[in-house]
């Protein structure tokens, strides 16, 4: 009852926007001009003094086969299994108030409960870029910062899940910036934990770029990240990956307790696109220092990957320039675009307080079906191979396929 109760005062929120759109698009004066669309499933309404206010979305299914290690983390042995999922369904709310405001809000809902996944507000008035503050990705990584709609793969890099910055921070405030092919993102921010003392854990977090032409419908992003983390007395961190399987529930990797004080990240990421031909990589490192809770430890987290992509029907990937990360394809035809992805990855977690390092590798090798602009179908085939992983017992390797349903509005 509580779930059901929760979802229908999400529901009756949303009503509640529309509504209230819908009057003030009623209430136009004859001063003031205003274009309602629902161009790509949406609903976007838009007034010629800079005010405007958009409805989105975005519903993905999952299903994951797997064997290996991933089973063996789950249930103990190596037989094949299966599991599926509701991986993300969520309602988008965003908007401008003239040209210097702005806002979005996404909700996730999540067998019945709904939560904040992302929020913020944004003021774009600055001449060094737009000053955002609230609940929103963390300036690290170019797979980390585009959004999972328009990632190549079902799932990202296990690295990020184990250094830190991955995922969104409960709150920050950052600057994001622009001027000709650079572009540049700063960010403090509070990860909502205090120490022994009562001070809260914070991180700061920078990355600059640059996108820069090579020849008609080509171009180049180079770009490098750095972060700092202070965790302050008494902290532990818990290192963790499901290796590209989300549906399980006992990651294959998985360290608790480990006593740290703070810890320093960089990273470095590069892509070129050539037409429907599509290269990118990047290499990351995460330094620990060991503190004074859990069991205190040194730790070293380093992990790269190296992914290609070729869109058989002559699309080109979508780029945001001013922010730096992938964006949509469009597809052309009305048989849709079909795009091939092959992608391989390693990494490594020693710390130092084990008598060996784990170590893993992961080759992913995909088919993506963009039906139109809104319809999305992936199909991954993932085999990944490690050196003592905790939960993985006997089993160092395994296969999975994963498939995943997706529509977006």
């Amino acid at each position: 009852m509580r779930h059901t109760v929760r979802f229908l005062g999400l529901v009756s929120l949303v009503a509640a926007f529309c509504w209230s759109s819908a009057a003030f698009a009623g209430a136009v004066t004859s001063k003031e001009e205003i274009k309602i669309s629902t161009t790509g499933g949406g609903i976007k309404i838009k007034s010629n003094n800079g005010n405007s206010f958009a409805i989105g979305g975005r519903i993905m299914y999952d299903y994951d086969s797997f064997d290996g290690l991933w089973n063996y983390a789950d249930s103990g042995d190596d037989d094949t299994a299966s599991e599926s999922e509701f991986r993300r369904t969520r309602v988008t709310l965003k908007g401008t108030s003239g040209k210097s405001w702005a806002y979005k809000m996404t909700i996730d809902i999540d067998e019945g409960e709904a939560e904040v996944d992302t929020g913020y507000i944004a003021y774009k008035g600055l001449g060094l870029g737009k000053l955002m503050v609230g609940r929103f990705k963390a300036p690290f990584g170019l797979e980390e910062l585009t959004s999972s709609k328009w990632i190549s793969t079902i799932e990202r890099s296990p690295t990020p899940e184990l250094g830190f910055l991955s995922g969104k921070p409960p709150f920050q405030v950052a600057l994001h910036g622009h001027g000709g092919p650079l572009f540049w993102q700063l960010a403090v921010i509070d990860e909502d934990q205090e120490d022994d003392d009562g001070s809260d854990a914070y991180s700061m977090a920078a990355r600059v770029g640059a996108h820069m032409p090579i020849g008609e419908g080509s171009f180049m992003h180079l770009a490098g990240s750095f972060a700092s983390r202070d965790y302050g007395d008494g902290a532990t961190q818990r290192f963790r990956t499901r290796l590209g399987v989300h549906t399980i529930s006992s990651r294959p990797i998985d360290v608790k307790d480990i006593g740290v004080d703070d810890a320093d990240q960089f990273g470095l990421e590069g892509a070129i696109v050539m037409g429907p031909l599509s290269l990118q990589g990047e290499y990351r490192q995460a330094d620990f220092d060991a503190g004074d809770g859990g069991t205190p430890s040194d730790v070293d987290v380093e992990g790269s990957y190296i992914q290609a992509s070729y869109i058989l029907t002559g699309e080109s990937r979508g780029y945001k320039g001013k922010a730096g990360k992938f964006d949509k394809v469009k597809p052309k035809g009305p048989m849709g675009a079909w795009e091939l992805v092959a992608k391989y990855e390693d990494g490594e977690l020693d710390i130092q307080t084990e008598a060996e390092e784990t170590e893993y590798e992961l080759l992913t090798l995909g088919l993506n079906w963009y039906a139109n602009k809104n319809v999305k179908f992936m199909l991954n085939y993932l085999d990944a191979d490690t050196d003592h992983a905790n939960k993985a017992g006997d089993e160092d390797g395994g296969q999975a396929m994963s498939f995943r349903a997706q529509y977006v509005f």
